[in-house]
């Protein structure tokens, strides 16, 4: 009779080893799971902090570069020289010989069809322009 009580005992002796064995193990693990994750996430945050370094370090650079252009945009405002030169008025003249003549002359349609147009006008060279052209705007 004694033996079932032996083996009873001995076999709770053996959950309770193995049993505190095993929580001791699992907490263990734990930790270092717990301190692995850790290291992790310090090292993503170091990895993060460099990135946002460097982000802004370029735009400390694109703003300096900006503020330079700015600068130089400055300058080249203030070299600008304003200067008011004389135009030029082409001025051609048309005679029409019977006044009750409505009939556009083809020496004045091809002058004003060239100067609609922007190209060279026909003879216009001879009244005393360089460039023998009437403006677009003309």
């Amino acid at each position: 009779m004694i033996r079932p009580y032996m083996i009873l005992a001995v076999l709770v002796a053996l959950i309770a080893t193995h049993g505190g064995v095993y929580l001791k193990g699992y907490k263990a693990g734990s930790l270092a799971e717990s301190a692995r994750w850790q290291a992790e996430a310090l090292k993503d945050a170091q990895e993060a902090a460099r990135e946002r370094e460097a982000l802004q370090q370029q735009l400390r650079d694109r703003e300096a570069k900006w503020v330079q252009q700015q600068q130089e945009a400055a300058n080249a405002v203030a070299q600008v020289r304003v200067e008011y030169l004389p135009a030029r008025t082409i001025v051609r003249r048309e005679v029409v010989k019977l006044p009750a003549d409505c009939v556009v002359g083809e020496r004045l349609r091809d002058t004003l069809n060239a100067a609609l147009a922007g190209r060279p006008v026909p003879g216009a060279a001879e009244v005393g322009t360089d460039t023998g052209r009437l403006p677009a705007d003309a």
